[in-house]
């Protein structure tokens, strides 16, 4: 058996026989992973599974979805000849994604783990972001929408009415000052976000000036003298 869980290895790994059947005990995190057996060196999709999709070379793949199913979904583009979804969730591959054509634009259902991740669809080979996202990181040509699977964090920062963008960074993050961009509703600037259980070290950037959290008065000193609000996500 070969997979996107073992980068498509052509030897892909051996199956054990018993009593006229082939098995493999395997442990896959949560996700989503497209595989085929390899029958004495003939590739076939799993006859016993009936979720089989093609990719965006033609070839047919089974799946299978281990934990939350998140759809995605674009309106409109009904006149594009395919459409793919890619991002961090499964390194930026143009090709294994297919989405599947609506009556409004395109859809696809994928298994992922808790987390963060970034993604862009691929119309006809234009790269977009979802224009029904308002969460994105990253400038130019290089910005990308965020979503946030089972987030159990909400960054809030009040006030600065008048600015052009406020971004929230920090350890978790690498204190990437282009990740992640904030939403404005209301007096907030709000930011959804999934982080595993530890502490954390963040600041905001509003305008390009970075300041701590006017909310938290739990801080602590860095190498610059300029401070980082802390974070503690418990079980």
């Amino acid at each position: 058996v070969t997979g996107n869980f073992i980068q498509w290895n052509r030897r892909g790994i051996p199956m054990l026989k018993e009593r006229g059947r082939w098995f493999l005990p395997v442990y896959l995190r949560d996700g989503t992973y497209s595989y085929k057996f390899i029958a004495d060196g003939t590739w076939m999709t799993d006859p016993a599974n009936p979720d089989v999709r093609y990719d965006s070379n033609g070839n047919l793949n089974s799946f299978i979805g281990i934990g939350n199913a998140v759809t995605f979904t674009i309106n409109g583009y009904t006149g594009a000849e395919k459409v793919i979804l890619t991002g961090t969730f499964n390194n930026w591959d143009r090709n294994e994604l297919l989405m599947n054509k609506t009556a409004a634009g395109w859809s696809l259902t994928y298994h992922i783990s808790p987390g963060m991740y970034e993604y862009k669809f691929i119309a006809d080979g234009n790269w977009l972001t979802d224009p029904d996202n308002p969460f994105t990181a990253g400038n130019g040509n290089f910005t990308n929408s965020v979503i946030a699977v089972m987030p159990n964090h909400l960054f809030e920062l009040k006030g600065f009415e008048n600015a052009r963008e406020v971004i929230v960074t920090g350890t978790f993050t690498g204190w990437d000052p282009g990740k992640y961009r904030m939403v404005k509703k209301g007096e907030l600037w709000v930011f959804h976000a999934y982080l595993k259980p530890g502490k954390y070290l963040y600041k905001y950037i509003v305008d390009g000036k970075w300041i701590l959290d006017p909310a938290n008065s739990i801080w602590e000193e860095n190498e610059w003298g300029t401070g980082n609000s802390v974070l503690w996500i418990e079980n």
